[in-house]
């Protein structure tokens, strides 16, 4: 591994294992969202600069506004707030397809779909939801660039691709994406499913590649990071016993799992494969943990849900994929991932 991707490996674990910290020591709740961000903002671009910073603040800006409007629309019609999410989710989708705007669209979508999803319990207090989400991004935010200042990116850049896509395989990328992603948003709105934030952000996520193919490669790496990320969240609990809630171990230990997948996420470059979807996974995990939690219960039926979850989302992206390669506007002509 080279030193540039070790500094970018540690800038992960630094940046997650410091938000956590601060979370417990506040006693924030909704710790995964400080846990989690850090992980994306560090482990997605190996860059960090105010365009960056600008894109994840404004997505997290977004995803409340839409949260909000959305649950407003849906105490007036439930089919309203499906229509005004599908041209949401379309948008979102259509900026990641051509792709200076990436960051901004894939955040507000998971973002907004997380919280939509947490929102329309009456059980979790909206009020504490929205401000742990803009908390979360700040403080993410702000240990980036402490994290990039202390440990510099010095590895050369590539430059961004600036061949266009075919408007075809675009307009098939961003109907794929937008369809599958309120299929999502329907289903766990019909669904009592107020424990399954995990599956639920894992059908989005797994629509990012914006293809077919892609999604497959996606739905494997999340299932594998996810079992893995389990696998290491019972050890801890295994490990802690009786002071799982003493906070000094518990953040010692997702320390160690946090530099673990962060060090097997820039050893495979692939982007965000098995190695970050584990890491996504402890974090969630261990930020969502609270003192007389079961952790052997959370971890399993996390892994479960997630599993079936991504399984009916490949079904939904085979069926969407059929309908749009019938018509040429919607044709897939790039062999593009």
């Amino acid at each position: 591994m080279s030193e540039g991707a070790w500094r970018q490996a540690c800038r992960i674990a630094i940046g997650s294992s410091l938000a956590l910290a601060v979370a417990k020591a506040m006693d924030w709740p909704f710790g995964a969202f400080f846990a989690l961000y850090p992980v994306l903002l560090l482990g997605l671009l190996p860059v960090y600069n105010l365009r960056v910073a600008a894109q994840f603040i404004a997505s997290s800006v977004v995803s409340i506004v839409m949260a909000n409007a959305l649950a407003t629309l849906g105490n007036m019609s439930p089919l309203l707030a499906t229509g005004a999410f599908l041209v949401f989710s379309t948008f979102c989708f259509r900026l990641m397809a051509r792709g200076p705007s990436f960051l901004f669209g894939a955040l507000s979508m998971v973002a907004t779909s997380v919280l939509v999803h947490l929102g329309s319990y009456p059980q979790v207090p909206k009020g504490d939801l929205f401000t742990a989400q803009f908390m979360a991004t700040l403080l993410a935010a702000f240990l980036a660039g402490v994290v990039h200042a202390l440990l510099p990116e010095r590895r050369p850049m590539p430059p961004p691709p600036t061949a266009p896509k075919p408007i075809a395989f675009v307009r098939h990328q961003t109907l794929l994406g937008g369809i599958c992603a309120t299929v999502s948003f329907v289903a766990f709105q019909l669904l009592d499913l107020s424990d399954s934030l995990s599956a639920q952000a894992a059908t989005v996520l797994i629509l990012f590649p914006m293809t077919l193919a892609g999604g497959r490669r996606a739905a494997w790496t999340r299932v594998c990071g996810t079992l893995l990320g389990t696998v290491f969240a019972l050890s801890l609990q295994v490990a802690l016993y009786t002071h799982v809630s003493q906070a000094v171990f518990l953040l010692a230990l997702y320390a160690v799992g946090a530099l673990l997948f962060a060090t097997m996420h820039v050893r495979e470059n692939a982007g965000p494969a098995i190695g970050l979807s584990a890491a996504t996974a402890i974090a969630v995990l261990i930020g969502q943990l609270q003192p007389d939690a079961d952790l052997y219960r959370v971890s399993l039926y996390r892994l479960t849900s997630v599993a079936i979850a991504i399984f009916a989302m490949l079904l939904c992206m085979v069926v969407v994929e059929a309908v749009l390669n019938r018509f040429a506007s919607t044709r897939m002509v790039s062999a593009a991932p």
